[in-house]
Order: structure tokens, then C-alpha cells, then sequence
């Protein structure tokens, strides 16, 4: 098994460090974001109307929750998950690819609901992209940049929104006070 370990600096967002673990002999792979500057707990969003805006680029970090309301999606963290740097549309192919494993095996209301969301995900990478993109992430390792600062919305998450959000405990100290 080999581990590597590798500092990036994103533009408006800072030093990160990807580590990324990969085996040769059973193909096993894992990778992970972490910010290398002191980050609150954060929500930061993204109303996606142009093509372009396809291009904003996502930091997800392996504790982040990431929201499309408009389609009813949601990738949420587990005790393997993975971070990535990639781009709003490299999203919604992760979870297309997701949807498609998963409708494979569906049938009924469920299969007609996915294939539904499905071709929303399709016509939004294609020609009409119209949803929100939100990450919310307990350790502040996860972001959106975009060339028009702007299009991105960002705060901490309040105490109510950790209280919710996956890893989010491990946050609040003994008081229920985020750090």
C-alpha cells in the first residue's frame, strides 16, 4: 500500500493537502482534502444558472455534506469517505454514476423518480443548468471558488445546522458551543 501526501494552494481558498492511499495489489483506493489553515464549521453555496458556472470548483473534504435540493440529492458523508477537488459538473457525474448504480437494481415509483432526476442531471450538464449547489462541512475543509467571488455564498454553520449535520458532534464542545 502506498500513501501520498501533497500540498496544493487553491486560489481563494488556500493551502490544502491531499493525502491519497492506493494499493497495486487489490486496486483498493481512498483520498482526502484537508484545509492547512484553521477553518470554522461552514455552509457555503452556489446558484448554478450558465454552462459556465458548471466550471466553479468544488474542495470536499471526507467529512463534508454535499446538497442539490432541486433533484433531491445528497452525498453525505461515511466512515470511508472521500474528498476530491473537482468542478460543479464533475459533481453531478459523481452522482449520476451513483444514481445509475443504484437504479440498476429499482423498480417501480423508485425506478421512475431516479430516472427523473437523472435526466434533470443530464439536461443541467447539457444545456440548462438551474439548482443550488450547497456544502456543509463540520471542520471547514471544504469550499467553492469561482473567478466572480460573488456566485458563492458563504457562513458558519449556526449551532442548530451542526447539530445536524453528520460529524458535526464532533465540533460542539461540552457546552454545545461550536469551537
Amino acid at each position: 500500500m502506498q500513501t501520498t501526501r501533497t500540498e496544493y494552494n487553491v486560489e481563494n481558498f488556500g493551502s490544502v493537502l491531499m493525502n491519497a492511499t492506493t494499493c497495486q495489489k487489490c486496486g483498493y483506493k481512498h483520498t482526502d482534502i484537508l484545509s492547512l489553515e484553521e477553518r470554522e464549521p461552514i455552509l457555503v453555496k452556489t446558484r448554478i444558472n450558465s454552462l459556465a458556472d458548471l466550471d466553479i470548483k468544488v474542495i470536499k473534504s471526507g467529512t463534508a455534506t454535499i446538497t442539490i435540493p432541486e433533484f433531491g440529492a445528497t452525498i453525505t458523508p461515511g466512515p470511508f469517505s472521500e474528498g476530491f477537488i473537482t468542478n460543479v459538473e464533475g459533481v453531478l457525474e459523481r452522482v449520476e454514476d451513483a444514481l445509475t448504480f443504484m437504479l440498476s437494481s429499482a423498480d417501480g415509483k423508485r425506478l421512475e423518480k431516479g430516472e427523473k432526476m437523472r435526466k434533470q442531471m443530464q439536461m443541467s450538464r447539457e444545456s440548462k443548468p438551474h439548482f443550488t449547489l450547497i456544502i456543509k462541512d463540520p471542520f471547514g475543509n471544504s469550499g467553492l471558488v469561482s473567478a466572480d467571488s460573488s456566485k458563492i455564498e458563504k457562513r458558519k454553520l449556526t449551532k442548530r445546522e451542526l447539530e445536524r449535520v453528520k460529524f458535526g458532534q464532533y465540533v460542539l464542545d461540552s457546552s454545545g458551543v461550536s469551537k
